[in-house]
């Protein structure tokens, strides 16, 4: 099998995991589901650049990969900060209601 279509099967089967893990993430019940969700877009994302550089054999795509997981890290962590400021927020509403 050649390799360049081995990687454009990786690739279609990434791009269908993508957009399994978008479903998941619009509709998931609770946020942590939301957040895992967006978490695992990224991942794959990243591992589809990857895959991408070395089907096109172009290393400059390893940099934007590199550049898309410390995005990614960063829009997760921003994501748990705002979820937790939010649960705290109505734990202190539930504690003031009781």
């Amino acid at each position: 099998m050649d390799m360049k279509l081995l990687y454009t099967i990786i690739l279609v089967f990434l791009g269908v995991c993508i957009l399994l893990a978008l479903v998941r993430a619009i509709t998931g019940k609770r946020i942590v589901d939301r957040i895992i969700g967006i978490n695992m877009i990224g991942t794959l994302t990243m591992i589809a650049f990857a895959v991408l550089s070395q089907r096109l054999e172009q290393s400059y795509l390893l940099d934007v990969c590199l550049i898309y997981v410390l995005m990614s890290f960063i829009a997760v962590l921003t994501l748990c900060k705002i979820y937790i400021s939010l649960d705290r927020q109505r734990a202190k509403e539930d504690e003031h209601h009781d």
